[in-house]
């Protein structure tokens, strides 16, 4: 009996120790990396985050774990799932087809967004910039500001323009959209919205463009769609004599006139700074968007000569970076 007993009580033990080993949390101390079209290593994104978390003591595939769903937006949520799956504590998210798909998997697990094109407060994301309060917080743009800006740009390199064509993806800048229509009004321009989801030849719509003069682009949104159509829309911009501003540096292709927004580098570190606060115990609800506070235009005068366009000379100085060549 005392042998059947204490074969009993091992059993038992054996038994006990396997459930709570089962329902022992999984530890959550690793940093989500999510991004709807890529985590390769030479993408410009992907290289600016890994400086800032390696430098924070963060190992790739050991304590940073990366998903992407390579332009297909429909595997967004089970990637979501498969991070949080993983261990990770934090999740750091690019693009608002990624933030969005994270904020609808959970409302627990916190989540840093990086994203160009959407008011998070309109969105629903945060109940306030200052405050969020939920489980978002991030990097994101004051709309308004950033397109009267890009607006008055263009119009400083060429006076003439009176009607201003927005590249516009209808999934991610409707914010954007309507603050370009906004401030076009205000500047007493014309203006369209071109949606690039739907734009199949850019050549063929820039041509129409290009017939009436005083025209000039300026591309709101940074998404996978415009990512992908950079260099078609540089090129077709050029082709048709119509300058052209993009909101970010890294989207200077030959062809554009010039661009004006954060500084990449300098910015997108800050979201990993808030995902190691938020690993280190801070709550993502309690701590502030954060805006740039500095921002860099990037003029290319080769294009500019291309364009035939005299570019003030109050407007060179002001640039600080100029591309000649």
């Amino acid at each position: 009996m005392r042998r059947r007993d204490s074969i009993h009580c091992l059993l038992l033990c054996a038994s006990t120790s396997s459930r709570s080993w089962a329902q022992t949390p999984i530890p959550r101390t690793k940093i989500g990396y999510l991004h709807s079209r890529t985590v390769a290593p030479t993408h410009t994104t992907r290289q600016f985050l890994s400086k800032a978390w390696l430098r924070l003591g963060y190992v790739e595939g050991v304590t940073v774990i990366m998903r992407s769903a390579e332009g297909d937006l429909k595997r967004l949520p089970g990637l979501v799932t498969e991070l949080i799956s993983e261990g990770a504590g934090v999740l750091l998210v690019v693009g608002s087809a990624a933030i969005k798909a994270a904020t609808e998997v959970s409302q627990s697990i916190p989540i840093v967004g990086i994203d160009l094109g959407v008011n998070p407060v309109r969105a629903g994301y945060v109940t306030s910039l200052r405050r969020p309060g939920g489980n978002v917080t991030g990097l994101f743009l004051n709309q308004p500001a950033i397109v009267g800006k890009w607006v008055d740009l263009l119009r400083d390199a060429q006076p003439s323009i009176g009607r201003l064509a927005f590249l516009s993806d209808s999934g991610t800048a409707l914010d954007q959209v309507d603050a370009a229509k906004e401030v076009a009004a205000a500047r007493g321009c014309q203006s369209i919205v071109l949606d690039v989801r739907t734009v199949q030849d850019f050549d063929e719509v820039f041509r129409a463009l290009g017939e009436r003069p005083r025209t000039g682009i300026v591309q709101l949104a940074v998404s996978t769609y415009t990512v992908a159509q950079a260099q078609e829309c540089a090129r077709a911009a050029l082709k048709y004599m119509l300058p052209m501003i993009v909101p970010v540096k890294s989207f200077m292709k030959p062809g554009v006139l010039m661009s004006y927004g954060p500084i990449e580098e300098q910015y997108f570190a800050r979201a990993v700074v808030l995902a190691d606060r938020i690993l280190r115990g801070e709550k993502a609800g309690e701590l502030p968007i954060e805006g740039p506070d500095r921002f860099e235009l990037v003029l290319n005068m080769a294009t500019a000569k291309q364009l035939q366009l005299n570019v003030p000379k109050s407007l060179h100085l002001r640039a600080d970076q100029v591309i000649d060549s």
